[in-house]
């Protein structure tokens, strides 16, 4: 059995572009958080927090004010965490589906794999549309098995196809020498006729 080879490359292209949005995700998600830290032990985040959370009127207490920003800060903290893990998880999957692309014959592990990758990415984000339409990719474009006996009958069929070409010219080179020693005898009877006057 031999199986022609499918090139992958738009599987891949679609991979590495993938692999690219979720590393420029997760530094983005890191550079947020780290902001966030930086900005909240800062005099203008408390004076922020007095002049705006304490003034709602659904805080009766300055402590309910405090506890629930400390609850959204730590809260924004573990979102945060668990957004980069997820991604990292994905990017990995991705790789791991990128290497079995070029393997022969892993196509259907790294459709797989880029499926886990995309859902590990946010379910209808861009980075995992572009992981499913390589996924969908490794599932359909498949390669054509031809087995040795279809092998051996396309085989057989040329050289069949060019016996019969070479006996086809044999028989117009036959054809055309009778034609040509037919008009040099018809020639020589016509001159070897005597003259008659009429």
């Amino acid at each position: 059995m031999n199986q022609e080879t499918v090139n992958r490359a738009g599987e891949k292209v679609l991979g590495i572009i993938g692999i690219i949005f979720n590393v420029l995700a997760i530094a983005l998600i890191g550079f947020a958080m780290a902001s966030y830290a930086n900005v909240q032990g800062t005099p203008e985040f408390q004076q922020y927090i007095e002049d705006e959370i304490m003034a709602d009127p659904a805080f009766s207490n300055p402590e309910e004010a405090q506890m629930v920003m400390d609850m959204m800060s730590s809260s924004f903290s573990v979102v945060g965490w668990v957004l980069i893990a997820l991604l990292a998880l994905s990017t990995i999957l991705a790789i791991a589906a990128l290497v079995n692309l070029r393997k022969t014959g892993k196509a259907s592990i790294a459709g797989v794999l880029f499926i886990v990758a995309g859902l590990f990415a946010g379910l209808l984000s861009l980075t995992s549309i572009l992981f499913y339409i390589a996924a969908i990719m490794c599932f359909v474009r498949k390669p054509r098995v031809q087995n040795d006996q279809n092998l051996r009958d396309e085989d057989f069929k040329y050289q069949e196809d060019q016996l019969r070409r070479k006996e086809e010219s044999v028989r117009r080179e036959d054809e055309v020498r009778r034609d040509d020693t037919t008009t040099r005898s018809n020639r020589s009877n016509d001159d070897d006729t005597p003259y008659r006057p009429l």
